[in-house]
């Protein structure tokens, strides 16, 4: 449908990316929506919806049956319709796919934190079981050791 209506002068663009020309303008009424909750712009979508009146279907048949192959086949779109919107849209609203993003100080921390637990973790182990096990024995035993000699010295 949408190329129908750009076939015939409603719409411009590409899909995923049209806007209303001037004649489309006559017959529809564009908003713009944004969630904007905050943060990073790959998290806040925004996006244009379009709603057609009643009368667009009437007046796409009068242009259908006055130009059958729309301005694609040859005919050109008036003076006013080529002056307006057949340019390529660019969208400025940040909520574009980056193909190189930059990560934050917060994922390499995470990222250095993650690697630093690999490289440790087969020291931990042998530490742990050759070090601080027999250490905490020792403390044990002796603390038991004392308080039996302080009973028995009652």
């Amino acid at each position: 449908m949408n190329e129908l209506l750009k076939d015939h002068g409603y719409l411009y663009g590409n899909p995923g990316a049209y806007g209303l020309t001037e004649k489309g303008q006559q017959y529809a009424e564009e908003k713009y929506h944004s969630r904007g909750t905050g943060g990073s712009a790959q998290y806040n979508p925004s996006w244009e919806t379009r709603t057609w009146s009643d009368e667009t279907a009437a007046a796409l048949k009068t242009d259908m049956e006055a130009n059958p192959g729309g301005f694609d086949a040859g005919n050109s779109p008036t003076e006013e319709e080529d002056a307006f919107g057949y340019e390529p849209v660019v969208d400025y609203s940040g909520s574009g796919d980056d193909d190189d993003p930059q990560p934050s100080w917060k994922e390499l921390a995470i990222g250095g934190a993650i690697v630093g637990a690999l490289l440790i973790a087969p020291r931990v182990k042998p530490f742990w079981n050759n070090k601080v096990k027999p250490a905490a024995k020792k403390l044990r035993n002796g603390l038991a050791k004392e308080e039996s000699v302080e009973s028995t010295d009652s």
